[in-house]
């Protein structure tokens, strides 16, 4: 678990093809495809940012086609069992079909299925969005760029933190899991609950004391609630800026034509 999250976050946003493009320039650019997607009244608008964060994420950073797809699958999993109960709790309009539960009747309406297919399509844009920054924008740039933004500087401390110290935590979790299984742990459901038991009190205890003794070292290093991030990283250029504006109002634009656009009246309207 540890080599898939350390080698699927850090390696591959260190050594995509796309590691070099200004770090500000993907941010801006995320920021616009991901804004789009919450606010599009269609599926039209939220459909084509998946597609281009695909291309742009597998075949211009060369992410590997299975790593990134591990990550889409538990959204695209979840948002499949989104369209299927809302297209029976919003059972409102036109029912398409009725079926019979436990002595119950439901019924799934076009409205609950279109406004399923709606949330689908920008949960996969804004995932695909996201994942497109994560995967090709190192983690210490983007605190470096959360930090001009003038986010809190206790907010990017503590996310600082937590991204250094989850490895440092999984590597611990993985040795006291090796070590149990030495010693004949998780032989059976019994020893199973057992060992589950002492290792999280055990990872508890020595998370606890990885603290302290943080604490203890920042503070003998004057630590006064700022963590320095060094480095500078160019502002974009005003062409690229111009470019995302332009990409931005072809977006507001799409949305505007396709806002009463109905997948299943479209596909009605063939048969």
């Amino acid at each position: 678990m540890k080599i898939l999250l350390q080698n699927t976050v850090d390696n591959i946003a260190h050594y995509n093809k796309l590691r070099n493009v200004n770090p500000k320039l993907k941010v801006i650019f995320s920021i616009i495809t991901l804004l789009s997607c919450v606010f599009s009244k269609s599926i039209i608008v939220p459909l084509i940012i998946t597609i281009l964060m695909f291309y742009l994420t597998l075949f211009r950073a060369n992410v590997p086609k299975k790593i990134y797809l591990q990550f889409m699958g538990a959204p695209v999993g979840f948002g499949i069992i989104t369209v299927i109960l809302m297209s029976f709790i919003y059972n409102q309009g036109e029912i398409l079909f009725s079926i019979g539960l436990f002595g119950f009747k439901i019924s799934a309406s076009k409205y609950g299925v279109e406004l399923g297919m709606l949330i689908f399509s920008r949960m996969l844009g804004g995932v695909a969005s996201t994942l497109f920054l994560i995967l090709t924008t190192p983690m210490t740039e983007l605190f470096y760029v959360l930090k001009e933004m003038k986010v809190p500087s206790a907010m990017l401390d503590i996310a600082m933190m937590m991204y250094r110290y989850v490895f440092v935590l999984l590597d611990e979790m993985i040795r006291t899991e090796n070590a149990q299984k030495t010693r004949m742990g998780y032989r059976n459901l019994s020893t199973t609950y057992k060992s589950l038991g002492m290792l999280a009190s055990n990872l508890f205890i020595r998370t606890w004391d990885r603290g302290e003794l943080l604490f203890t070292t920042m503070s003998s290093r004057c630590y006064n609630g700022d963590l320095k991030i060094l480095g500078k990283i160019e502002n974009p250029k005003i062409v690229y800026l111009l470019m995302c504006a332009i990409f931005w109002i072809i977006l507001i634009t799409i949305s505007y034509i396709t806002k009463d656009f109905k997948l299943l009246d479209y596909i009605s309207s063939y048969y």
